[in-house]
């Protein structure tokens, strides 16, 4: 069992606020034995980055397996059920999007 203590207050706003890959965060309750309810916290959005050298098909089929298959992908890991497509594709980008990204967004109505 472990002990969670939530991260909020006007020092943890500001940080966010100052950094744009930081973000206000949630740790759900029932990832971790003993830690029944959600924690406030903050933290790095999690991005799948690739190169630029990567081809456009192999990053498109990538992006479309994830998207097309979004329930099963979020069951991987309780840390991923709060994904939506919308953020992922529209928040916390560190870098730009890559072409065989932007080709499945588009044909799937994302962007």
């Amino acid at each position: 069992d472990v002990v969670m203590l939530p991260l909020v207050g006007d020092k943890i706003t500001s940080l966010v606020k100052s950094k744009p890959y930081y973000r206000q965060a949630v740790i759900p309750g029932g990832i971790y034995r003993g830690v029944d309810s959600d924690v406030p916290t903050y933290g790095v959005a999690a991005t799948f980055v690739s190169s630029s050298k990567v081809s456009d098909e192999i990053v498109y089929e990538v992006v479309k397996a994830i998207f097309e298959n979004f329930n099963a992908f979020k069951g991987l890991h309780p840390a991923l059920t709060h994904l939506n497509k919308k953020d992922m594709i529209e928040q916390a980008l560190s870098a730009p999007i890559h072409n065989g990204a932007m080709r499945y967004y588009k044909e799937a109505g994302l962007k």
